[in-house]
């Protein structure tokens, strides 16, 4: 039955095989080595124009990732509204192509995954979403920026009911956290402690599953927000976890949040699995699998000190924390799907090598074994070209994300970032702490 399907499937796609190899079928990303130097040398209005030329280089199939490109970089270069009118338009399309159309899939299996429209990874639909959030934070709107932080949940749950509960990636601990920041904001102290907990649970998976352990800033928040709505038993519990407790401030604080995207994020790369199956005679048969596989670009752990004074008071030196380790996210991610990835592309390698077998029998009733030797050849050439991972993803993320939270008298408040592992100068700027405010900033450092 596969056989007989097969001789009639042959004539119709090794054409076409034969053409893709001709074409090509995956996206050029050259022009990202100009785009990366630029976001390294912190030139993001340049690194902005050298990927807005390359609008035609996307493509059609790959809408999703120039607005996910475009909303980064003008993240980076805080250009918040254009960045959500970028991040937004890269949602939209998501949805839409949530249900990919039939003739699409087929040409994906009997092909590969790049004929596909690219909708995104799990990961990278959740953190449009993030981005969205520290726009609005930035810009003071911190409604919306709940309103962002609030769809996090609902796509995770959505993720974790069609993984049945096996995947890793169920929740955001990070986005928890930022949460329970955009909540005390909003003067909504109970919402805050509720999600400040949700947080504290998120970063104990984190940390076995991403390497990314409870920052201090949190367990500190825990404990005051315990305090202030009068749950001792909570702050009991968190006072002896934690070993610290809180002193009210002779006056009232403001705070700062700061958010350092550090590093590049991860690529994918293709794996090539060479399959031998035996078939009814006991003949081998060996055909290639490609699928993706998530590959870091950093070597070297990041840190960072910040140091924060006003006038007339001692400088104050604290260490960034990581909150989100893109790149371990991405990986597990990758995982939650790989048998999925596996199965399909061992069954579209099957299907052409059957498709190609079929051709060569069909070469040789033509008689011309002189012939009928280079375009079997050719077959074979087609067929391996043409069995190509999907490698899109969303190269403008940065590896690690840190935080610092500041609780500060009112007023302007000098302070200084600098980097470790190289040890270098990143940053000098003032800040104005108001009152009962919360104020985030985010800066980059792709080094």
């Amino acid at each position: 039955m596969i056989r007989s399907g097969c001789r009639l499937l042959a004539p119709r796609v090794l054409p076409l095989l034969l053409l893709l190899v001709l074409s090509g079928c995956g996206m050029n990303t050259d022009f990202y080595r100009e785009v990366e130097t630029n976001l390294a040398a912190k030139n993001y209005a340049v690194a902005l124009k050298t990927l807005q030329g390359q609008e035609e280089e996307f493509g059609e199939k790959n809408l999703v990732l120039y607005n996910l490109e475009m909303g980064t970089l003008t993240h980076y270069s805080a250009r918040y509204e254009e960045s959500n009118r970028h991040f937004l338009a890269a949602e939209k399309t998501m949805e839409e192509l949530y249900t990919k159309s039939i003739s699409t899939e087929v040409a994906a299996v009997v092909l590969n995954d790049n004929l596909i429209p690219y909708d995104g990874e799990d990961f990278e639909k959740v953190f449009v979403n993030l981005f969205l959030a520290l726009n609005f934070a930035e810009m003071g709107d911190i409604e919306e920026a709940l309103v962002e932080a609030r769809k996090v949940d609902l796509k995770l749950n959505q993720y974790s009911r069609r993984y049945e509960g096996k995947n890793v990636y169920k929740q955001d601990a990070f986005v928890r956290y930022i949460m329970g920041i955009l909540y005390e904001a909003a003067g909504e102290v109970n919402d805050a402690f509720i999600s400040y907990k949700k947080a504290y649970e998120g970063y104990k998976m984190y940390n076995a599953q991403f390497k990314t352990a409870c920052p201090s800033f949190l367990k500190a928040d825990l404990v005051r927000t315990a305090t202030l709505l009068r749950f001792d038993d909570d702050r009991k519990r968190f006072e002896k976890e934690f070993g610290i407790k809180y002193a009210r401030p002779r006056k009232k604080e403001g705070s700062v949040v700061m958010i350092i995207h550090s590093g590049r994020g991860p690529i994918k790369e293709e794996n090539k699995i060479k399959v031998t199956i035996p078939d009814n005679d006991a003949i081998l048969h060996t055909f290639t699998v490609a699928v993706p596989k998530f590959v870091s670009r950093e070597r070297i752990p990041s840190a960072y000190d910040i140091e924060v004074g006003s006038q007339g008071v001692p400088p104050r030196k604290v260490t960034a924390e990581l909150g989100q380790f893109v790149t371990e996210i991405a990986r597990k991610s990758l995982d939650d799907r790989i048998g999925l990835v596996y199965l399909k592309a061992g069954g579209r390698a099957l299907l052409k090598f059957l498709a190609s077998e079929a051709a060569k029998k069909e070469l040789k009733k033509e008689g011309d074994e002189a012939g009928n030797f280079f375009k079997s050849l050719l077959v074979d050439i087609a067929v391996d070209a043409t069995e190509q991972a999907d490698v899109r993803t969303w190269r403008t993320l940065p590896n690690q994300m840190f935080l610092v939270r500041l609780d500060l008298p009112p007023g302007t408040h000098n302070f200084t970032l600098t980097g470790r592992n190289p040890s270098r100068s990143l940053l000098a700027d003032q800040v104005t702490v108001k009152e009962g405010k919360v104020l985030f900033r985010v800066f980059i450092d792709v080094n």
